[in-house]
C-alpha cells in the first residue's frame, strides 16, 4: 500500500515541478542574487548548518546577505523580520526555530509565506546584496541563480524512496536540477570510495563537508567539552533524525569518558513549552536548535547544555559561489567586484 501511494505522490511531485521548469507557472525574480539550499529528503541533512556557515562566509567576503525562510510551525503569519543588520526583532516562536537559529548567528531573516514577498521586505529594509533561500529546493515559486542540493552520506538519496514509504520529497533523479551538490557526514561511512564515485557519475560539482563539535553553551556561558567528563548524561532532542545526534552523543561520550544514562526523543521542532526531565542525570545535553526554545528556569532546573555544532567547507566552495553568479550578477551592479 505504501510503495502505491509513494508511485502517486511521486507523480503529483514531478507534475508540479514540470509545471514551473517549463514556464506553465510563472516564478517571480528578484533583483539581486539568489542562492537556494535544500535536499531531497525530509529529516535532518544539514541544511540549516550549510545556510549559516555559506552566509557566514560570504558576509566575511564583504556581501551583505539575508536569508528567506518560510518559519516552518512560527506562530506568526505573513512576513516578518526576524533579524534586521542590528539586532533580533522577535522571539523564536514568531520566527521559527531554524531561522531564530540562523538569526542568533548574527544573520539577517526574513520569513514569510511568500519568499518573493519576503526578498521585497528585505530589499526595503535592510538592503542586502544576496539572498540566501533556506530550504529552496522545492521552492520553485522564487527564481534561484544557484541550486545547492544537500545530502546524507549515511542516507544517499539514491538509496532511498519517496514518501510515505521512505523518506524523499521528489525523485531521486530530481538531483539534476541542482548546481552544486553537498556531501554531509561522509566521515561516518565506511563505503567513502563507492559514494564519491557515484556522485562523480553524476557530473556536478561537488563538494564536501566536514562537522565539528566547537564545546558546550547553556546560552549564557560557554563550556569546554571535557566538562561533560565522569558525568551521568541525559540526552534529548527534537530533530527530524533524532537517532543522528544520539549516535553523535554516543561516540562523543567514548572520546571524553562520560555515561550517557537517559535518552528522550522529541518530534522535529517540538517548543518544549511544557518540559519535564528526571534530576537524575548530572547534566542534559541537547542541541542548539532544541535550547534556543527552552526556557531559562528549565536550563537551569535541569542543568541543560547544548553542543556547539558547526559546518565547514574548504573555500574553494565559496569561490566557486563567486565565479558561478557574482561575477556575472554583481559586477555591474553597486558592489565593486574582487578578483576570485
Amino acid at each position: 500500500m505504501l510503495k502505491i501511494l509513494s508511485k502517486i505522490y511521486g507523480s503529483l511531485a514531478k507534475v508540479r515541478r514540470y509545471t514551473y521548469e517549463k514556464g506553465l507557472i510563472q516564478k517571480h525574480k528578484l533583483p539581486i542574487p539568489v542562492i537556494s539550499i535544500g535536499n531531497l529528503s525530509v529529516g535532518g541533512t544539514g541544511k540549516t548548518p550549510l545556510t549559516i556557515f555559506t552566509a557566514k562566509k560570504l558576509i566575511e567576503r564583504g556581501y551583505s546577505v539575508t536569508v528567506l525562510s518560510r518559519g516552518y510551525k512560527r506562530k506568526s503569519r505573513g512576513t516578518v523580520i526576524v533579524r534586521n543588520r542590528n539586532k533580533i526583532l522577535v522571539n523564536w516562536e514568531e520566527a521559527g526555530d531554524e531561522p531564530f537559529l540562523i538569526a542568533k548567528n548574527n544573520i539577517p531573516v526574513v520569513v514569510s509565506e511568500n519568499r518573493y514577498a519576503a526578498g521585497l521586505k528585505a530589499i526595503e529594509e535592510i538592503n542586502p546584496d544576496i539572498f540566501i533561500l533556506d530550504d529552496g529546493f522545492q521552492h520553485f515559486q522564487l527564481h534561484r541563480d544557484v541550486n545547492i542540493l544537500v545530502f546524507d552520506a549515511t542516507k544517499p538519496f539514491w538509496e532511498d524512496s519517496l514518501l510515505p514509504s521512505g523518506r524523499l520529497r521528489e525523485p531521486p533523479e530530481f538531483y539534476r536540477y541542482a548546481d552544486i551538490l553537498i556531501i554531509n557526514r561522509l566521515e561516518k561511512v565506511e563505503n567513502k570510495e563507492e559514494i564519491i564515485s557515484k556522485i562523480q557519475k553524476l557530473k556536478k560539482k561537488f563538494f564536501i563537508s566536514q562537522e565539528k563539535i566547537d564545546g558546550l553553551t547553556d546560552l549564557e556561558n560557554s563550556y569546554r567539552l571535557e566538562t561533560l567528563s565522569g558525568k551521568n548524561i541525559g540526552v534529548f532532542s527534537g530533530l527530524g533524525n533524532n537517532p543522528q545526534f544520539f549516535n553523535t552523543v554516543e561516540k562523543l561520550s567514548k572520546k571524553i569518558g562520560f555515561k550517557i544514562t537517559e535518552k528522550n526523543s522529541y518530534p522535529d521542532h517540538y517548543d518544549y513549552s511544557q518540559l519535564q526531565l528526571s534530576n537524575n542525570p548530572d547534566l542534559w545535553l541537547t542541541t542548539e536548535k532544541d535550547i534556543i526554545k527552552i526556557r531559562p528556569e528549565y536550563i537551569k532546573k535541569y542543568r541543560i547544555m547544548a553542543l556547539k555544532y558547526t559546518l565547514k567547507l574548504d573555500e574553494d566552495f565559496i569561490n566557486y559561489l563567486e565565479k558561478r553568479i557574482f561575477y556575472d550578477k554583481v559586477k555591474n551592479s553597486h558592489l565593486e567586484y574582487r578578483d576570485v
